[in-house]
């Protein structure tokens, strides 16, 4: 007959055995696995209205809160996309145009280059660089590139649609049988039901108020993109600043992924001055806003100091990548929440119970 240590020794190791596993197995799914555990945070209120107008009914209020997520996050995607698509395509004829008429991909290149290159030139001696044979020997090297670079946006696209159907799964689930499952994770922790109900709303309000200083962040980079966008002539200026606006959410490049490209593109064909206003104007203003915005925005809602947050946004962002800008502030608030538990609990130790 076995003692009960040996037993549960035995499964503690089995658990961790299969802990393991389960990582191992699912790893590739915990990116949307997140992502579902952030918008059943987020819109789990509107589910909760939704839930009782629908007489309480937890499945078909799940599938109409998925459903109406989907509606929501992919019908402005498809009109960006189309959009998008359209400008690639009139860019494409255009450089194709202008490729035939300069006689060549290189002549292209050198026509566009000529007045930086002239700026540059009054400062720097560029006689001895021969722009066009190096424009010439690096062109098979860009066109391989673009292949490449075009198959793995392709496969991208192809992974994006894959993760976003099982976001949208995990997320029906989670609306459905979510609180019952947080429930039950609470019941398992050493915890009074109020220290792991405190818990869970400082998680929850990490999360939500996360949420919205991304969107103020996008609102403001938006529109303040779309304003140089309009200052230095450019057109769809509407459709750059809202490119901008959701390009706002990548981390470490930003809006800086459209403003950067037009700069350089009106310092090589247009004014040289609205090529520079437009880099100094992202540079200055609309990159640096975000370290304004978010932490204003989200401190405020979580009471933590902007400083700390910073530096957790940004360890997060380098640790995890795009899901760091969720996990960096949900750690600081659980580790701020933890320490106030632990503060109180050496203050006012719990009474022994009564035999």
């Amino acid at each position: 007959m076995h003692s009960k240590r040996t037993t549960i020794i035995f499964l503690s190791v089995l658990l961790l055995i299969a802990l393991g596993l389960s990582f191992v197995i699912t790893r590739s799914f915990l990116q949307p696995f997140a992502f579902a555990i952030i918008l059943a945070v987020v819109f789990y209120p509107v589910h909760e209205r939704l839930l009782r107008w629908n007489k309480q009914r937890a499945g078909s209020s799940a599938l109409l809160s998925t459903l109406l997520l989907v509606l929501l996050f992919a019908v402005p995607s498809i009109i960006i996309a189309v959009v998008a698509a359209n400008e690639a395509l009139s860019l494409a004829h255009y450089l194709s145009r202008r490729t035939v008429e300069e006689g060549g991909f290189t002549s292209l290149i050198m026509t566009l280059a000529d007045r930086p290159l002239r700026y540059v030139g009054h400062w720097f001696d560029l006689s001895k660089y021969d722009f066009r044979a190096i424009i010439s020997s690096n062109a098979q090297k860009a066109s391989v590139w673009l292949v490449g670079f075009g198959a793995n946006l392709l496969g991208g696209v192809a992974r994006f649609v894959t993760d976003a159907l099982i976001t949208f799964v995990v997320l029906f689930f989670l609306l459905r049988d979510g609180a019952q499952l947080a429930y039950r994770a609470g019941g398992l922790l050493p915890l009074s039901p109020e220290q792991v109900a405190r818990l869970y709303e400082n998680i929850s309000d990490t999360i939500i108020a996360n949420v919205y200083g991304m969107a103020s962040v996008g609102v403001v980079q938006g529109v303040m993109t779309g304003i140089a966008m309009r200052i230095v002539g450019m057109q769809s200026s509407l459709l750059l600043g809202l490119a901008a606006g959701f390009a706002s959410i990548i981390p470490v490049v930003g809006a800086a992924l459209i403003w950067v490209p037009v700069g350089i593109y009106l310092l090589a064909t247009a004014s040289l001055w609205k090529g520079l206003f437009l880099l100094l104007w992202g540079t200055l203003l609309v990159s640096s806003i975000d370290n304004v915005v978010r932490p204003w925005v989200v401190g405020g809602r979580i009471e933590l100091h902007p400083l700390v947050l910073v530096f957790f946004i940004f360890g997060g962002v380098q640790a995890f990548g795009f899901l760091g800008l969720f996990i960096g502030p949900v750690v600081a608030s659980v580790l701020a929440a933890l320490f106030d538990m632990l503060r109180e609990e050496t203050k006012h130790p719990t009474a022994a119970p009564v035999a």
